[in-house]
C-alpha cells in the first residue's frame, strides 16, 4: 500500500544515478510515495530521456560517467531555454558531497534543490514540495 503522498498529484520523476543500490532506493521511496519513476544510469542517459519524455521532476545524482550531473543540468537548462520553455523542469541534485563549493555549483548550472545521500523520506518530501 502507497504511503499517503503528501503532494496534490503523482508525479512521474526521472532519477538520474549510476549506483545500483542508490537507484533502487530512490525507486523504492518514490514508489511508495505514488510516483513513477524512471532511471538513468549516466548524465546523458537523462538528457536524452528529459528531450523524449514528459517528466516532472529529476533527481540528478552529481558523479555519473559519460556526463555528470551539473553538464547534463546545464544541457537541460539550455534546451528549455532553446524551447523557451514557460515551466523549467524541477531538479534536484542528490549528492555524497557536503561542501558548499558543490552546493553553489549544483545552483549555478540551474539545479533547484540539494540533497545530500543517503536522504530521508521527509527531506524529498520537503524538496518535492519547494
Amino acid at each position: 500500500m502507497p504511503v499517503v503522498n503528501s503532494l496534490d498529484r503523482k508525479l512521474n520523476i526521472l532519477v538520474a544515478e549510476d549506483n545500483l543500490i542508490n537507484q533502487k532506493v530512490a525507486m523504492m521511496n518514490l514508489k511508495q510515495m505514488g510516483h513513477d519513476v524512471e532511471i538513468a544510469i549516466n548524465g546523458r542517459m537523462a538528457v536524452e530521456m528529459f528531450k523524449s519524455g514528459s517528466y516532472d521532476l529529476i533527481l540528478m545524482d552529481l558523479q555519473m560517467p559519460v556526463l555528470d550531473g551539473i553538464s547534463a543540468t546545464i544541457e537541460i537548462r539550455k534546451i528549455e531555454r532553446e524551447n523557451k520553455v514557460a515551466n523549467p523542469i524541477k531538479i534536484i541534485a542528490i549528492t555524497a558531497n557536503v561542501l558548499t563549493e558543490d552546493r553553489n555549483k549544483c545552483f549555478d548550472a540551474g539545479m533547484d534543490y540539494f540533497m545530500t545521500k543517503p536522504f530521508r523520506s521527509e527531506e524529498l518530501i520537503k524538496a518535492l514540495k519547494s
